[in-house]
């Protein structure tokens, strides 16, 4: 019986040990760092359009690339923003294949200090008082093992 009840103590303190270790490195992982930005472009996306089912459009007949092929040409009428395919038309509007569920309000940033560039989402009101070439600062969290930026908010 003693045996029994050791091993019911162990799960929980087990599991007590990992969430905490856990949470160390993740907090651990991350630095919080802050400075100056330059405002390097501004865009906002419509709000994607909600439909019962998708409408087949003659576009929907281009071959899309298998896995084994590594890139298609694109048709003069496209283009390529965040590694995204697009028709120019399209960009920035509910069928811009980035849009969500909500609207969104993206400027695109560069660190004075380092030269980092990178998206945040922003507001309404902060990405119109904001303009190209304005400069704010920015505070961000970036990951330690891969640079990725998470969390960017105005100061």
């Amino acid at each position: 019986m003693k045996i029994l009840k050791l091993t019911r103590k162990y799960p929980s303190r087990f599991i007590h040990v990992c969430s905490a270790l856990a949470l160390v490195l993740g907090f651990s992982s991350c630095e919080k760092k802050s400075g100056e930005a330059v405002i390097l472009e501004k865009e906002h996306i419509a709000a994607r359009e909600i439909q019962d089912t998708p409408a087949k459009t003659k576009d929907d007949d281009v071959s899309e690339p298998t896995p084994g092929q590594v890139e298609r040409v694109m048709r003069p009428d496209e283009i390529a923003v965040d590694q995204y395919v697009m028709r120019a038309e399209d960009r920035g509007t509910s069928k811009d294949p980035r849009a969500g569920d909500h609207e969104q309000w993206i400027l695109k940033v560069e660190m004075v200090r380092d030269g980092r560039k990178f998206d945040m989402q922003t507001d309404r009101p902060h990405w119109e008082r904001l303009h190209n070439g304005d400069r704010a600062m920015v505070t961000y969290r970036q990951g330690k093992y891969t640079g990725t930026v998470w969390d960017a908010e105005f100061d």
